[in-house]
C-alpha cells in the first residue's frame, strides 16, 4: 500500500473511533467494558504504539513477539508499549518511552492521535493506542529482555481477510489454550489485545 497515500487517508480518519470492530476480534465480551471498569475503577494504565513506517514506498507497522516467561502476555504478539511510569507526564509519553526502550526508535515520530482504549480483563490493564508515523525505515534495535523479535509487517497484509482466522490460542497463566478470532500474520497468531486493536485500526483505514 502506497505509503503517501495511506498517510493522507491515516489523517482524514483520526479522531474516529468503530467500536463494533473491536469486537469483531474480542476474545471475551468486549460489550461489557463498562461493567469491567465498575468492577475495576483503577485499573493499570498502559499505552501502545501503531508505527506506521515508509518502507520502499509501502506503508508497515511493527508488531513484536514477546519472549516467553511465566505471565499473562508470555510470547504473544504485541504492539511496541507497556506500562505507564509514575514519571510520565502522560500516556503518549508512555507510547513513546516504550517504542524508545523495546524497539529502539526515537525522535522523528509524529503521533496523529489515538484510538478507543481497549480493557484487558486478564491483567486488569487499560491500553491507550497511539498512531505514530516515521517517514523513513526505522533502525531498529531490540531490547532482548522484552522483545524476542520484531515482525515488520506490511500494511496491506492487515486488509487481506483471509488472515482472520478463529482457533486455538495460548495463554501464560495456567498454560491453558482457548479458541478466540486471531490474524494469521507470517504464521504468528495476533489476538487479544493487539487484535481487537488493529481490527478497529483496519476498520477506520478501510
Amino acid at each position: 500500500m502506497d505509503f503517501n497515500s495511506f498517510l493522507i487517508q491515516v489523517k482524514s480518519q483520526i479522531g474516529k473511533h468503530d467500536f463494533s470492530a473491536q469486537k469483531l476480534m474480542s476474545p471475551f465480551n468486549i460489550g461489557d467494558r463498562n461493567k469491567w471498569l465498575a468492577t475495576n475503577p483503577t485499573p493499570r494504565l498502559s499505552a501502545v504504539m501503531i508505527l506506521i513506517y515508509n518502507k520502499n514506498n509501502h506503508a508497515h507497522i511493527a508488531l513484536i513477539e514477546r519472549p516467553k516467561y511465566e505471565g499473562v502476555h508470555s510470547g504473544q504478539i504485541a504492539l511496541p508499549g507497556g506500562s505507564k511510569d509514575p514519571e510520565d507526564s502522560n500516556l503518549q509519553v508512555t507510547a513513546l518511552r516504550e517504542l524508545y526502550e523495546e524497539v529502539g526508535i526515537t525522535g522523528n515520530v509524529t503521533v496523529l492521535g489515538k484510538l478507543s482504549d481497549v480493557y484487558i480483563p486478564p491483567s486488569k490493564f487499560l491500553v491507550t493506542p497511539f498512531i505514530g508515523v516515521l517517514n523513513a525505515v526505522p533502525n531498529f534495535i531490540k531490547d532482548d529482555f522484552e522483545v524476542e523479535q520484531i515482525i515488520e509487517t506490511p500494511i496491506s497484509l492487515l486488509f487481506n481477510d483471509d488472515i482472520i482466522k478463529n482457533g486455538n490460542v495460548h495463554i501464560g497463566v495456567g498454560n491453558t489454550n482457548f479458541k478466540a478470532p486471531y490474524f494469521n500474520v507470517f504464521g504468528h497468531k495476533v489476538w487479544g489485545a493487539t487484535a481487537i486493536i488493529l481490527s478497529e485500526f483496519k476498520a477506520l483505514m478501510k
